[in-house]
């Protein structure tokens, strides 16, 4: 999740840079009409990018704060990880991320999750697809 670029570098530069030629995108051209233009929907496998769309908002590679939300190792609950903006850490990529387990009930996670994204003015706007992908983490740890 953390960026190849300098912490000084801009992050509009890095999106200039990142938005057409990130090894990570996954372009899909739609024949007939698909009312996503001539390119077709674009998307993107990065680190730290919840939605999976290709878009500044979401980026992982482009933005100072990400949060990212993925499985747990061991089945149950997730591990949030997002970027630490603290300056002493700014060179030292082994400590640029912070990584958070939850293992409680759907509800707490949530809650937890809510306080972590935008509880603390980290990423208010990240909210909802944070939460959105927790949703679908939790249906698919779900014992049958």
């Amino acid at each position: 999740m953390a960026t190849a670029f300098p912490a000084n570098c801009s992050q509009e530069l890095v999106w200039g840079i990142v938005r057409t030629e990130s090894c990570f995108l996954k372009l899909r051209k739609q024949s007939g009409r698909s009312g996503m233009g001539k390119m077709g929907a674009q998307f993107t496998t990065e680190p730290g990018n919840l939605t999976g769309k290709n878009a500044w908002k979401f980026s992982g590679l482009a933005n100072a704060k990400t949060v990212s939300v993925e499985p747990a190792a061991e089945g149950k609950g997730v591990v949030v990880t997002k970027k630490v903006t603290n300056k002493d850490r700014v060179y030292k990529p082994g400590k640029s991320l912070a990584k958070q387990t939850l293992t409680k009930d759907f509800r707490r996670v949530a809650k937890s999750l809510k306080g972590t994204v935008s509880g603390t003015f980290y990423r208010p706007d990240l909210e909802k697809a944070a939460l959105a992908k927790w949703s679908l983490i939790h249906a698919s740890q779900k014992k049958k």
